[in-house]
């Protein structure tokens, strides 16, 4: 395996591991500790969270996606193999679609509440949000089961040939 194939199979694995991480964190321990403090706090914390939050996740997902990518061209001649890695491509753009048409509309829609007025409606808001980041972390974790397997198989070739070469 050259050592290009082992930096896009690093990066891809370590981008999609972080995304899936990220995500799973604030899917368990950010989201359920937002509906437990009052309503100002929730919607004061959220809002800044979001602010610092959308170009770190934004960031995450196009290395994610650019990574599988670039690992899925490297090894295109082990096709079976090249199924997984698109398959984490395609899951991690998916996470970045959720993202731009669902969560960062909802963001931007949460910027301009006043934190001591929000819409009547604004629970019913942020819990789609949650529904949406929901669908993401599935996504990102799928992305990165993908890569996985895609690293087992491929290095369980690789000493194949190696044994059947020795």
């Amino acid at each position: 395996m050259t050592s290009n194939n082992k930096l896009s199979n690093a990066i891809a694995l370590f981008s999609t591991g972080l995304l899936a991480g990220t995500f799973f964190y604030v899917k368990f321990n950010v989201l359920p500790t937002f509906w437990e403090v009052p309503p100002f706090v929730h919607l004061r914390f959220r809002s800044t969270l979001m602010k610092h939050n959308d170009v770190v996740f934004q960031s995450l997902m196009i290395i994610s996606i650019i990574s599988c990518i670039w690992f899925t061209w490297r090894i295109r001649s082990l096709k079976h193999i090249c199924v997984f890695t698109g398959f984490a491509a395609m899951l991690a753009i998916t996470a970045y679609l959720i993202t731009s048409f669902g969560t960062l509309p909802i963001n931007a829609q949460l910027r301009t509440w006043t934190q001591t007025s929000p819409p009547k409606n604004w629970v019913k808001i942020l819990k789609l949000w949650d529904f949406y980041h929901t669908c993401r972390t599935v996504a990102a974790i799928a992305s990165f089961i993908m890569m996985l397997i895609a690293t087992f198989f491929k290095k369980q070739l690789y000493k194949k040939q190696f044994n059947r070469n020795n």
